[in-house]
């Protein structure tokens, strides 16, 4: 059930994302019980993690009745270098693992920096 969504952060501001997670049949998740991670790395297959949000440390907030996460990274995190990422968002409920959303995490240079 993946999706495939890229994603645009301009460098050294802060980056903030929702979405809601629906079901074609039943709606919106309830994501009660679930945690979620956001990796950002140079490439897929990496060991090297560029950005990190997670349920744990703040940077994702689940909404649980109405399906929604939002992700936030601060400008200090994306003030990386303005290059192409990739990017995967993935719940957690106690031993199931779903991947819900992937795609490249695009850093645009900025002026202002």
């Amino acid at each position: 059930m993946t999706a495939i969504y890229n994603l645009v952060a301009p460098q050294a501001t802060t980056f903030n994302f929702q979405f809601q997670i629906k079901d074609t049949v039943t709606g919106p998740w309830n994501l009660a019980g679930y945690t979620a991670t956001m990796t950002v790395r140079p490439f897929a297959g990496s060991t090297t993690t560029t950005l990190l949000a997670t349920t744990a440390n703040g940077g994702i907030v689940l909404d649980a009745p109405n399906g929604r996460a939002t992700v936030t990274f601060s400008n200090t995190a994306t003030n990386i270098k303005a290059e192409p990422y990739q990017y995967d968002f993935v719940l957690y409920q106690g031993s199931v693992v779903t991947r819900i959303l992937e795609g490249q995490f695009l850093v645009t240079a900025g002026v202002t920096v």
